[in-house]
């Protein structure tokens, strides 16, 4: 819990926006887009078979 939050107090500077925030800024590269996209799919509990 500590480490969350010492990172959240030094990430803070660099975000100044909600694209930021949400988004990453849009800087994010296609590997990290769709690992980010199959880990919100997965953790949410879409399951191919199940809803």
């Amino acid at each position: 819990m500590g480490a969350m939050l010492g990172i959240s107090v030094y990430a803070r500077k660099y975000i100044k926006t909600s694209a930021d925030f949400l988004v990453a800024g849009r800087r994010l590269g296609l590997a990290l887009t769709t690992a980010t996209l199959a880990a919100t799919h997965y953790g949410g509990g879409f399951h191919l078979g199940r809803s």
